[in-house]
């Protein structure tokens, strides 16, 4: 029975919460060693990757002067998610999730490597940067499903709901450091540094997975991998509500999350603030973000989160809105830490919610959907707000965006009396159909 049911979880949970104190309680899942050195080796790892991110977009803008070709980087860093996660999820079920996340880091490190060595030597042309940029994302692809279902592994259940909004934290805590750590690297170091400092970056998580403990989970027999893919599918089908929270990553992905790889145009040719500027704006979604995701740690279950999900995905629609017609420094970065905020209190929850009602035995492949809707997508919303930019302007490509997703979060709020009823949705939380 999930956290928060009526069998007294909540209350021993908010008993201990109490007892702990709201600090110790936001950080209690600090106290499986394993779980600690795995959000320690991702932070540290993450703020690499975001590093390399920001350099790597602010170098094909410099090279290219194309907002399309940062659309067409953003696609094939994302496209493999699109056809490997739910082999990629099948192949987390049936594997060593630890052993998997090894190797596909290891591939990431040494094309890090390579991107940074090319860069160094004044060798590196677009072509070969969209080639790194479409490896690595395969890496991923294969990479992330097995991340998220290995979290569950490493905390006890009733303390899920914390372990995913740390998670969370430490991700979006690398995404103010990392770009706020670029920004100024790229003075110094250049692109290049920040290639190399990602590449030493891997090592960090690499050694925490070689340090910690998994406990073994059932392997998948049986079924070929296609065949439980298939299996999963139809799990999925028959049960409503993880249809209704997989749309709300999906629109995201698709229309408002492109935001991020036009931020280099917005920085240097709408609000001038060069790349300096560029790390502070992504910082301050990083801030939001962090802000988001420490107040949900605090949180000791997943009920009563369907309205907010909602609320929080139309919130940040408005904010991208408003960020299209910003022309100040100032009001991008607040507008920017809202997002941060809304998207992470958008995509936390909906993540918490599919890995709680998810049966151990499918929640790779629940959670490699997760990841095809909101990364599988992402290719597809990056090359079109790159194309729509290249043609009628960066400020149009983002508000049309953030309209968009408002009109179908706003019917989807409208809808909710009726959703709680056809899928099960006591109050606001979220419940699988039986």
């Amino acid at each position: 029975m999930g956290p928060g049911k009526p069998d007294g979880t909540s209350v021993a949970n908010s008993e201990r919460t109490f007892q702990l104190g709201p600090l110790a309680a936001m950080f209690r899942s600090f106290r499986y060693r394993d779980f600690a050195l795995f959000w320690t080796g991702n932070f540290l790892s993450n703020v690499g990757t975001w590093m390399q991110n920001l350099a790597l977009g602010w170098l094909i803008l410099v090279r290219t002067n194309s907002p399309f070709l940062l659309g067409l980087n953003g696609f094939l860093g994302s496209a493999p998610s699109l056809v490997f996660s739910l082999p990629g999820g099948a192949i987390a079920d049936r594997m060593n999730r630890r052993k998997l996340m090894i190797v596909t880091q290891t591939a990431m490190m040494l094309l890090a490597l390579i991107l940074a060595a090319l860069t160094s030597f004044r060798v590196i042309k677009i072509g070969e940067i969209l080639t790194i940029s479409f490896l690595a994302g395969l890496a991923s692809a294969l990479n992330n499903p097995a991340y998220q279902a290995l979290v569950p592994d490493l905390v006890e259940r009733e303390d899920l709901v914390n372990a995913i909004a740390l998670n969370s934290a430490q991700f979006n805590m690398s995404r103010a450091v990392g770009p706020t750590l670029a920004g100024l690297a790229l003075g110094s170091l250049g692109a290049a540094g920040c290639f190399y400092l990602n590449t030493v970056s891997f090592l960090a998580l690499i050694i925490a997975l070689l340090a910690i403990t998994v406990p073994p989970h059932p392997v998948q027999e049986g079924p070929t991998v296609w065949g439980a893919m298939l299996e999963g599918l139809r799990f999925v089908g028959r049960n409503r509500p993880i249809i209704i929270l997989l749309s709300v990553p999906s629109f995201l992905s698709l229309l408002g999350l492109p935001f991020i790889i036009l931020m280099p145009v917005f920085a240097r040719d709408l609000l001038r603030v060069g790349a300096s500027g560029l790390g502070y704006l992504m910082g301050g979604a990083g801030l939001g973000a962090v802000v988001a995701a420490l107040t949900l740690a605090t949180r000791n279950n997943a009920e009563h989160k369907g309205r907010f999900i909602l609320g929080s995905a139309t919130v940040f629609s408005l904010a991208l809105i408003l960020l299209a017609r910003a022309h100040s420094f100032w009001w991008a970065f607040f507008l920017l830490v809202v997002l941060g905020v809304t998207m992470v209190g958008t995509l936390t929850l909906t993540n918490t919610t599919l890995q709680v009602i998810s049966p151990p035995e499918m929640r790779g492949r629940i959670m490699s959907l997760y990841n095809l809707s909101l990364l599988g997508l992402a290719p597809l919303g990056s090359l079109q707000a790159g194309a729509v930019a290249q043609v009628l302007g960066t400020r149009f490509a983002v508000a049309l965006g953030g309209a968009v997703c408002l009109v179908y979060f706003l019917i989807l709020l409208l809808l909710l009396p009726r959703l709680r009823r056809v899928a099960r949705l006591p109050g606001a939380g979220i419940e699988p159909a039986a």
